[in-house]
């Protein structure tokens, strides 16, 4: 999360928009990760076929699968 407030993008919380399931994931859809402690540390933005765009700090965008880590929330908050 910190990444993309360091790239000045700012996105809704994990309160907005509505929850769903990884079948239902469309572009534009967030996808929150936590870290062991159970604390939301990282998000990234569902692009289609399977992928997500993010932005890290090292290495700026970066595409991965949208499961490289097990998902805490996935949230539609274009309301499609």
């Amino acid at each position: 999360v910190r990444a993309w407030s360091d790239h000045r993008v700012r996105f809704p919380g994990r309160e907005s928009g509505r929850s769903i399931q990884f079948f239902q994931m469309r572009p534009g859809d967030l996808i929150f990760y936590t870290n062991s402690g159970g604390t939301i540390n990282h998000v990234a933005l569902y692009i289609g076929g399977g992928r997500v765009a993010m932005i890290e700090c090292k290495d700026g965008i970066k595409i991965s699968t949208w499961n490289y880590r097990t998902p805490a929330k996935i949230v539609n908050v274009l309301g499609d």
